[in-house]
């Protein structure tokens, strides 16, 4: 090999490392400034819960500020947006619900934003379970009495919502298209109110997160029927799934995760995810999570990414067949 064939070969190989490099050095350095996670959802929210949580273990593992910035509006658009215009740099972050990635594209007729190409998902770090609870006073003792009362009365079961479009809205329309059933959607303005009506039997079930029934299950008030989980619930062991008691494929839960603007260093993306799978392996973190009935949560960004792919499919059926929008 001549000189000049020599140095080309050795400069092609440097040129090779560069990029390993580049990644290293993110993963070292990141972050040298003040992160900014943005909540678009009221202060209070578990969504706002988990963002002070991941902030306060930013700044605790790297010594550097990580704030919380709610900007609500919009199901979460308004928040999001302005993640979807920052600098693509891991500066600027948002805590979500899987709604901003998958849901709202299909629900609102104008979006300031295109999830799948101006924002990634850099962490899924926990979930919240959904579980099908009736009324005391409804005649079914299982999901498969519910099923075949729903279908021998169609239309006069009442299942309750914290809105139009919200994930008790959609879980409902899901578990109506897998079963075969009819139900007719009462929304309330939040699950406070639904649940509390549920609990005097002015509407008969609702498909909703545990901390706001288990109270009322323990109290005698409430039925639990199903957990919308792929898996058993820890929390709660003797509690089918719904495919075990009669609903096969029915699965719905709310996940909360970080994004970050598209074109974010995938160094910095991997950073960040590794930061989140070390945050919930904490013990003080897992009781946090138990004690607000959340299940962590650690795919690879890889995975999150085929996660928010395959959920948008889905609700993009669902809400298409029934001709939800919103302005």
């Amino acid at each position: 090999m001549g000189r000049m064939a020599s140095w080309a070969a050795s400069l092609a190989a440097c040129l090779a490392l560069v990029p390993c490099a580049a990644r290293a050095q993110a993963n070292e350095t990141w972050p040298t400034k003040q992160v900014r996670i943005v909540v678009p959802y009221s202060a209070g929210g578990t969504t706002d819960y988990l963002g002070r949580v991941v902030a306060e273990y930013i700044g605790k593992r790297t010594g550097q500020t990580a704030t919380v910035d709610n900007r609500t509006g919009a199901g979460g658009n308004v928040g999001a947006d302005q993640v979807a215009k920052a600098a693509p740099d891991g500066y600027t972050l948002a805590m979500v619900t899987n709604g901003v990635m998958t849901v709202n594209q299909f629900l609102y007729r104008s979006m300031p934003f295109d999830p799948a190409k101006d924002l990634v998902p850099v962490a899924i770090v926990a979930e919240a379970p959904q579980v099908v609870v009736v009324s005391k006073d409804l005649p079914a003792k299982t999901l498969q009495e519910f099923i075949a009362l729903a279908k021998a009365k169609p239309g006069t079961i009442n299942y309750a919502s914290a809105g139009v479009a919200s994930t008790n809205h959609l879980s409902a329309l899901q578990l109506e298209r897998i079963a075969g059933i009819k139900m007719v959607h009462v929304p309330y303005r939040g699950a406070a109110p639904a649940v509390a009506d549920l609990a005097t039997n002015q509407v008969q079930m609702i498909s909703v997160g545990v901390a706001p029934v288990i109270g009322l299950v323990e109290a005698g008030q409430l039925r639990l029927l199903a957990a919308t989980t792929q898996k058993r619930m820890p929390l709660l062991p003797d509690l089918p799934t719904a495919t075990e008691a009669g609903a096969p494929g029915y699965e719905s839960t709310t996940w909360f995760g970080l994004i970050a603007p598209a074109g974010t260093p995938i160094a910095v993306i991997e950073r960040i995810n590794g930061l989140m799978r070390e945050m919930i392996a904490e013990p003080d973190v897992k009781k946090r999570f138990d004690e607000n009935y959340l299940l962590a949560w650690n795919p690879t960004p890889a995975q999150a990414r085929k996660i928010v792919a395959d959920e948008a499919a889905l609700w993009g059926r669902i809400i298409k067949d029934a001709g939800i929008k919103l302005e």
